[in-house]
C-alpha cells in the first residue's frame, strides 16, 4: 500500500496542533510540514508535529495527496498561487480559515486541472499563538467545518473527513456563504464585542482609578479572547467584513432596545430580554468546542461516595461514551457529570441504564428524571 502524504503549510498553533494529532496516527502516514520561520519548523520536528520539514514551499507540497495551508487569512491567496504548479492531479488542497465565501470564488480557479480545494476550518482554538501553544488534543470532540462545491467530488469529501476524524474532530458540511454568516455570530462577533469591552474598561479606568481592579472572574471569562492576535483579526474581520457588518447592526438593535428600555424605566422589558438570554443560554451545550450541538448529552447526578463516577461508566462500558465533565461537585452533598453520546440512541440506552440503576438524569435540555 502506498504511503498517504499530508503537507502543512504553516505550523503555528492550528498547523501544529493538526501535525500533532496526524502524528499520532497508527498507519502508513507521512507528514511534511513547512514555515516560512526555519525556527518554528524545527520546533514542530522536536515536537513530533511532523515527520519531515519541507525546505521551501514547493517540495512540502509534492507528492502530497492532501494539503492543508494553514497560514494567515490574508496569505492564503498567495500561498496557494505559488504552490499551484507543483500540485499532482488528485491532490486535495484545504484551509483552515475561519471566513470562507472569498475563498470559495478565487481558489478554485488558481488551481491545475485534477486537484481539488474545499475550504475547511476547524472551531477550535485559544487565545495562545505559535507551536509552543500547539496541542495534539485541540480537536477531540470539536466541529471541523467543510464548505465544499456543487462539484465535489464524494471521494474528496470522504478523503476530508477521514482526515477530520483522524484529529479526533467531527465533520459538518455548510454552504460557504452560510458558514460565514455563522461563524461572525458565534465567533467574530464575540471577539469585537470582548475588545470592545475591554476598551470601555480602560477609558472608565483612565477617569476612575482601579475600575479595572475589580474586574472579577466574569469580567476575564467575557474577555478572555480579547488577547488574541490583534493583526490576525485585524485579517479575519477584514476577510468577513460584510458578515461581520450584518451582524454588528442586530447587536446594535439589541443594544439600543437595552438603552431605550432603561431610558424609559421599563424594567419589565429589561427583565424579559435577560430571561430570553438567560433561558437560551443555558440550552447550550456544557462542550466547549465548536458551535452546534453534535453530541447527544446526558447530565448525572452522582452521590459524594467514593467510585460513584467509576460505578456509572462500568454501567456504559459497552456504550461508546465520546466526552465525559465533572460540572460540579461538593463534598458532603455529590455532584453531577456530564457524558456526550454520539448518537440519539446511544444516549437514550445509556439513560435506560443509569435510571434503572437508581441514577437520576436529564437530557440536556428535557426534564429530571
Amino acid at each position: 500500500m502506498s504511503q498517504y502524504r499530508i503537507g502543512i503549510i504553516g505550523l503555528g498553533l492550528i498547523g501544529g496542533s493538526l501535525g500533532m494529532a496526524l502524528c499520532r496516527q497508527p498507519g502508513n502516514l507521512r507528514v511534511v510540514g513547512y514555515d516560512s520561520e526555519p525556527a518554528t519548523g524545527q520546533e514542530a520536528l522536536a515536537r513530533q508535529g511532523v515527520h519531515e520539514i519541507a525546505v521551501s514551499l514547493e517540495s512540502v507540497v509534492r507528492g502530497a495527496d492532501l494539503v492543508v495551508v494553514a497560514v494567515p487569512v490574508g496569505k492564503i491567496e498567495q500561498v496557494v498561487a505559488e504552490i499551484a504548479s507543483a500540485l499532482a492531479p488528485g491532490a486535495i488542497i484545504t484551509d483552515v480559515a475561519s471566513t470562507k465565501g472569498r475563498f470559495a470564488k478565487v481558489i478554485p480557479p488558481l488551481l491545475p486541472p485534477g486537484v481539488h480545494y474545499v475550504g475547511g476550518h476547524p472551531m477550535a482554538g485559544s487565545e495562545q499563538s505559535g507551536i509552543t501553544a500547539a496541542d495534539p488534543f485541540l480537536f477531540q470532540n470539536a466541529v471541523y467545518l467543510l464548505t465544499p462545491g456543487s462539484e465535489t467530488p464524494p471521494q474528496v469529501l470522504a478523503a476530508l473527513e477521514q482526515f477530520i476524524g483522524m484529529v479526533g474532530a467531527l465533520p459538518l458540511q455548510l454552504a460557504p456563504e452560510e458558514h460565514d454568516l455563522m461563524v461572525a455570530v458565534v465567533s467574530h462577533l464575540p471577539h469585537l464585542s470582548a475588545a470592545a469591552l475591554v476598551n470601555v474598561a480602560a477609558e472608565f479606568n483612565q477617569r476612575y482609578p482601579g475600575t479595572l481592579a475589580l474586574a472579577a472572574g466574569g469580567f476575564h471569562d467575557t474577555t478572555r479572547v480579547a488577547m488574541g492576535s490583534p493583526v490576525l483579526w485585524r485579517e479575519i474581520f477584514a476577510s468577513n467584513r460584510a458578515s461581520l457588518l450584518r451582524v454588528l447592526k442586530a447587536m446594535h438593535g439589541e443594544l439600543a432596545a437595552f438603552i431605550a428600555a432603561l431610558s424609559a424605566g421599563e424594567m419589565t422589558e429589561v427583565e424579559a430580554r435577560l430571561e430570553r438570554a438567560t433561558v437560551i443560554r443555558r440550552e447550550l451545550p456544557a462542550r466547549k468546542k465548536g458551535f452546534l450541538t453534535l453530541l447527544y448529552e446526558l447530565v448525572v447526578v452522582i452521590e459524594d461516595r467514593p467510585g460513584t463516577i467509576a460505578e456509572v461508566i462500568d454501567i456504559l462500558k459497552e456504550i461508546n461514551i465520546k466526552d465525559i465533565e465533572i460540572l460540579r461537585v461538593r463534598e458532603g452533598e455529590g455532584g453531577t457529570l456530564r457524558l456526550a453520546f454520539e448518537d440519539e440512541n446511544a444516549l437514550k440506552d445509556a439513560d435506560q441504564l443509569l435510571r434503572a440503576r437508581g441514577f437520576m438524569t436529564q437530557v440536556r435540555g428535557g426534564e429530571k428524571r
